[in-house]
């Protein structure tokens, strides 16, 4: 199966990323796992607020070599508690997403049109 192509960021894209936490508690992970594997990444919101990511094994395989570390899960207290602190900081300071019920021409009025770059994207993604 192809990696999904992130190059072409677009408003409908972005929109289509966030998943409410309700669609998972109403048994949909099925369905927004085979997102993933079509569509590509999807981010789980949880009262606007992302909580987390949804990428193939694939892409995560990827990013592991392109970041070319090991990955480990074992933390100490004393890590996990710094971990937790910077996640709260960052999301003080993160505004809340827009509601799923925006139509696509007021989130474009409101952000303006999306301008890649596709060097800084291929240098973002490792392959600048």
């Amino acid at each position: 199966m192809p990696i999904p192509n992130y190059d072409n960021v677009t408003a409908a894209k972005l929109i289509h990323s966030f998943v409410p936490i309700s669609r998972l508690n109403k048994g949909e992970a099925g369905k927004i796992i085979d997102e993933v594997k079509t569509d590509g990444i999807r981010v789980i919101v949880k009262n606007n607020i992302p909580e987390c990511v949804m990428i193939t094994v694939e892409e995560y395989d990827r990013f592991v070599l392109i970041m070319n570390r090991p990955v480990t899960f074992i933390q100490t207290k004393e890590q996990e508690e710094r971990r937790k602190a910077f996640i709260k900081k960052i999301r003080e300071n993160v505004p809340p997403i827009m509601p799923a019920t925006a139509k696509l021409e007021d989130i474009i009025n409101e952000i303006g049109p999306l301008d890649i770059d596709e060097n800084a994207v291929n240098e973002l993604r490792g392959l600048g």
